[in-house]
């Protein structure tokens, strides 16, 4: 619990007791409403203790505010010179269901926007603060003029692919019990970032000025950062295996060849963008939380030298699960030779081919590239024009 703040004046031996400002008070009393501390929070960053949590996120850049998603609008989004991405949540509450509440709220934003491209981000944000061009270099180069325009779009991209954010609900009564909090992201969320909860205390002097005192009440502990499952290397996949930036050139290349000009039989899915890491995604609308449960992946593993595409779920939304049970058990009555396998508990169906990487050497393509390129548009197409509309219909029929 925050104590009052003494001022000593060393000199003259004065002291002046700074005493607490009531959070969610009416400002004509004194205090400081929950619209107020936002403005405060997000146009004074160093107020955020983020070096006390993780100092690969110091130096946060103020991006914008509200940002919206399919999720809801998210109150507070930084990022700094390195692309990592700080969101943020202010709270003001006053049981533990609101705090779960907030918390739930937050994974949610932290799903949504690990679904998104760059090129995702730049227009949400955008759209946010009303201006044109690449918004969010612009505000990092204000402040950090040296950083490499390339560069930070692909630590943006990387960062988003894997679901690599730092998460702080920041707000005022948080008590006991809040490594119960901790245990509940772990066991619930799915995923895999720093979150942490923050208590700020707002003190006035004499000339009322404000003084902040974070504090750091409870963080998760994650010593290895993994991906968010709604936009994950598939767990085929070992992450230590894909340094991104080496194989990034491969990537896109490969990608964009698959891709450029494409579509599907099933008109209703939606072609993906060409990504920088070694998976896309096609998602199916409407299949849980965030925007999916479903998913069909395509990837690239150059552990085992294989490429291939399969469905997945995620198994924290039941609904998800269910479906691709029945979809699994009516594999013979669709007359398709899906390849069926399991990987880290998890049933896949789809298609698995092996290959010889590297696909693309010295910036040109191996003389394998041509064929694997062919390969995945033909199973691709093929896996996901016989599922999708199955799987669709399944959603439907839940409703």
């Amino acid at each position: 619990m925050h104590e009052n703040l003494i001022l000593v004046d060393p000199d003259g031996g004065a002291t002046e007791t700074l005493r607490r400002v009531a959070l969610g008070a009416p400002v004509a009393g004194g205090g400081v409403d929950e619209a107020y501390l936002q403005e405060l929070l997000f146009w004074f960053p160093e107020t955020l203790p983020v070096s006390a949590i993780d100092s690969a996120y110091e130096d946060p850049v103020p991006v914008c505010r509200e940002l919206s998603t399919r999720a809801g609008k998210l109150d507070a989004l930084y990022v700094n010179r390195h692309g990592r991405l700080t969101l943020v949540e202010l709270k003001l509450w006053r049981n533990p269901q609101a705090r779960r509440e907030v918390i739930g709220q937050l994974l949610d934003y932290a799903k949504e926007l690990a679904s998104w491209g760059y090129e995702d981000f730049q227009r949400e944000v955008s759209r946010t603060l009303g201006r044109k061009g690449n918004v969010p270099f612009e505000l990092v180069r204000e402040r950090f003029p040296e950083v490499d325009e390339a560069e930070f779009v692909d630590n943006v991209t990387l960062h988003l692919e894997r679901g690599e954010f730092l998460l702080l609900i920041v707000g005022d009564g948080i008590r006991e019990g809040v490594e119960h909090i901790v245990d509940f992201v772990q066991k619930h969320s799915g995923l895999r970032f720093n979150l942490a909860l923050v208590e700020s205390a707002l003190y006035r002097d004499r000339s009322d000025r404000l003084i902040v005192q974070p504090r750091v009440l409870a963080r998760t502990e994650i010593v290895q950062r993994f991906v968010v499952e709604a936009g994950a290397i598939p767990e085929d996949v070992e992450e230590d295996e894909q340094p991104r930036f080496e194989y990034q050139q491969e990537n896109e290349k490969f990608w964009t060849a698959v891709l450029d000009g494409y579509a599907f039989a099933d008109t209703e899915a939606e072609v993906p963008s060409p990504s920088g890491g070694p998976t896309v995604y096609v998602r199916v609308a409407g299949s849980g939380s965030a925007g999916w449960g479903l998913s069909f992946v395509a990837f690239l593993d150059r552990g085992p030298s294989q490429i291939g595409c399969y469905l997945t779920y995620r198994k924290d939304v039941p609904t998800a699960v269910r479906i691709f049970r029945t979809v699994e058990a009516s594999l013979e009555e669709l007359d398709a030779d899906f390849e069926r396998w399991t990987t880290r508990k998890r049933a896949r169906l789809g298609f698995r081919h092996r290959v010889a990487f590297p696909l693309v050497v010295d910036g040109r393509e191996s003389e394998d590239f041509g064929a694997a390129v062919s390969w995945m548009r033909d199973r691709l197409d093929r896996l996901v024009s016989t599922l999708h509309a199955r799987v669709r219909a399944e959603i439907a029929g839940s409703g």
